[in-house]
């Protein structure tokens, strides 16, 4: 770029100012900028070092699947949870436990087995069940005739219903459905086995279900 002087003297002397010098300072001072910033840039990518001084107790959620396990084996820490599942059927798919769900499954396009603890009577709890299906309340003397029952040594009775269920807790109600459980009370403790879903899926495992409470027990303490 040619020189451009300027029309000032200094001194009886032109004074000389040549622009091209102090652009091409400029560009210097800004490639060292651009250069700085990216060295900045690169050490902020570098992650800090951290030292972990903590630790915790290891539980089962760290371990390995764990094959053919049952719902207590799953989902709830080693010791708890009051009851143990023995003979679980293979097309059961265990489900996470809960405060009313202690054990819990599925099968088939809807069918549900669940094994909680109650409050309230025999027969409260049994209608309670028969009044999801929109059938009359028994009395004593009708309950009296239901098939015996026992779970881990409450004595009870056997319960069914079929037509349409409505669930409750705001779940639409559902057609063409069944209910076969078991209520028991010990010590004024109720224990429940309910199995509900579609009518035919549920008359296949009935048999099987009974099976699972002849075998289910309690964890010892």
């Amino acid at each position: 770029m040619p020189n451009r002087e300027s029309g000032k003297k200094r001194a009886g002397k032109p004074l000389r100012v040549v622009e091209a010098t102090a652009i091409g300072g400029a560009m210097r001072i800004r490639h060292i900028s651009a250069a700085f910033a990216i060295a900045l840039l690169s050490s902020c990518d570098k992650p800090a070092e951290v030292t972990v001084d903590e630790s915790r107790v290891v539980t089962m959620r760290d371990a390995g699947l764990k094959l053919n396990a049952t719902s207590n084996d799953r989902f709830q820490e080693p010791g708890t949870g009051p009851f143990i599942a023995g003979k679980v059927p293979a097309n059961w798919l265990a489900q996470p436990s809960s405060t009313f769900r202690l054990l819990s499954y599925r099968f088939g396009t809807g069918g549900d087995v669940a094994v909680g603890i109650s409050s309230g009577g025999l027969l409260e709890n049994v209608n309670r069940w028969l009044g999801q299906f929109g059938q009359d309340p028994l009395t004593e003397a009708d309950l009296a005739k239901l098939e015996p029952g026992e779970v881990v040594g409450a004595k009870g009775v056997w319960v069914e219903a079929s037509g349409d269920y409505s669930p409750g807790m705001g779940q639409p109600p559902r057609a063409a459905q069944s209910l076969y459980g078991l209520v028991a009370e010990q010590g004024g403790r109720i224990v429940t086995i309910k199995m509900t879903g579609p009518a035919e899926e549920l008359a296949a495992e009935k048999s099987a279900l009974k099976v699972f409470a002849a075998t289910l027990r309690e964890r010892a303490e």
